[in-house]
């Protein structure tokens, strides 16, 4: 972070201080454990904690000034404000316009993080380029990304995550982005929606923050982006359907053991790619990149390069070799789409071996999530799968919609689940070239049910 003064920050966000002589504010924090000396301290408040009960603790690591919503005793000035949380976000919008940076900002219900990581290789090849770390995409952890970035970026590209209508609006409001990416509309977080209407009403509202003459990036293929209203902005198409004249087309995509070879087509040139990842939509993850390189001026070549031993983040659709078995795991988070693509990995990978999914219940999906599971159920059968283990509460309406060649089981009953697993890996019914899918989301364990079936096979 760049130096601000005190009176700039105060000037700049709804708040009352009284303070005799200005201060400089080498950064901003919210944790105690990392405060240091000329800090500004801002007193989140969660459900679980209170930053005011720490703000002696702040001043005593150093700072130099306290963001609060009470008054507290201390040395330093304390800036009232009425909500924390909306003056770290303030304070945020404020810093990034006193920065000569471009912002690229990526939302949608699948895929974000690894489009985002795709976008900041491309990029890289020719700036300096920030990219959100961990999962720092929400009302929290986007502004504290912001306030990250100095003049040593070029561009900054910034995910932003959302559960309810309403916080889109914010992040791109506080990002202010140059070029918008919305990767799918899917059925992630339904449960809170209510519809994928609405799912694409709320990815929608990254336009609200797009500054004028901005472009956004949309996958053709998708029929809610296709449509949809882009509201004078320019849309950038990429997708797989020539007929809907994308701007960037792939073509000729096969999947092998160690990744996807495709073709990318721009103004009529031909570029021949290869990406360690499987699937099919791991390419469109990469024409949204290839996309945004070409927005920067970054050949279509350099960019495909720039991805092409690509590893995914942990748990998040990487492949895994245990005495010849590929087991894919993809337990980072799981939803109706992400499963859907999931499977279709499964099915599409290595073709001569035996396809097993080993799937956890798919959380947030509220009222929908009966209908949802069975409709997994019936995905499954309908991929002709040669074994599938599922477990969690819904598991009656998986077993309904899978039929045979299924093991379910309630969540409440994790040991049996794993047992079974365990008796699957020293069955011997794996064998070389056999392909495992581990699915879930992340408050299922699946990791727990991946280690049982890796330390087991034999």
């Amino acid at each position: 972070m760049n130096k601000l003064k005190l009176s700039e920050i105060v000037k700049n966000i709804d708040c009352t201080c009284e303070f005799d002589k200005d201060i400089d504010i080498l950064d901003v924090n919210t944790d105690t454990r990392t405060t240091k000396s000329g800090d500004l301290f801002i007193a989140l408040v969660g459900e679980k904690f209170d930053g005011h009960d720490y703000a002696g603790k702040a001043v005593e690591s150093g700072a130099v000034a306290l963001v609060c919503s009470k008054p507290v005793e201390a040395s330093v000035p304390v800036i009232l404000v009425p909500d924390t949380e909306k003056a770290l976000q303030q304070i945020a919008a404020y810093y990034l316009t006193t920065l000569d940076i471009k912002v690229v900002a990526v939302t949608g219900s699948n895929g974000k993080t690894t489009t985002r990581n795709m976008i900041t290789r491309v990029l890289k090849t020719k700036y300096s380029v920030y990219s959100t770390k961990k999962n720092f995409n929400n009302e929290i952890g986007l502004p504290k990304s912001v306030l990250e970035l100095d003049n040593s970026y070029d561009i900054a590209v910034l995910e932003m995550g959302m559960n309810h209508l309403g916080e889109i609006s914010t992040l791109t409001n506080i990002a202010k982005p140059d070029l918008a990416v919305i990767t799918n509309i899917g059925k992630a977080h339904i449960g809170n929606l209510g519809s994928q209407e609405n799912i694409c009403k709320a990815k929608f509202e990254i336009l609200e923050g797009l500054k004028a003459g901005g472009t956004i990036v949309l996958n053709a293929d998708d029929p809610y982006l296709y449509s949809a209203d882009t509201k004078g902005f320019k849309r950038a198409l990429i997708g797989f359907d020539s007929s809907k004249n994308p701007d960037v087309l792939a073509e000729d995509i096969k999947s092998c053991g160690d990744g996807t070879s495709f073709t990318v087509i721009y103004n009529g040139e031909k570029t021949e790619g290869f990406i360690s990842l499987p699937g099919k939509y791991n390419i469109a993850n990469l024409l949204e990149a290839v996309r945004c390189g070409i927005y920067f001026g970054i050949d279509v070549k350099s960019a495909v390069d720039a991805v092409s031993d690509y590893q995914p983040e942990a748990n998040r659709t990487d492949v895994v070799e245990k005495g010849g078995v590929f087991i894919i795991r993809d337990y980072y988070n799981s939803s109706p789409d992400s499963a859907r693509v999931g499977l279709e990995t499964l099915k599409t990978y290595n073709d001569s071996g035996k396809k097993y999914a080993l799937l956890g219940e798919m959380l947030e999906l509220g009222d929908f999530s009966a209908a949802e599971h069975k409709k997994l159920g019936e995905l499954c059968a309908s991929h002709n799968l040669d074994g599938v283990f599922f477990i969690g509460k819904d598991y009656l309406s998986f077993d309904e919609g899978v039929g045979e060649k299924a093991i379910t089981c309630p969540d409440t009953e994790r040991e049996y689940f794993l047992e079974k697993v365990k008796e699957f890996a020293q069955g011997g019914i794996l064998q070389r070239g056999d392909v495992v899918l581990v699915k879930g989301s992340r408050g299922m364990k699946m990791e727990e049910a991946y280690e049982v079936l890796t330390n087991n096979l034999v």
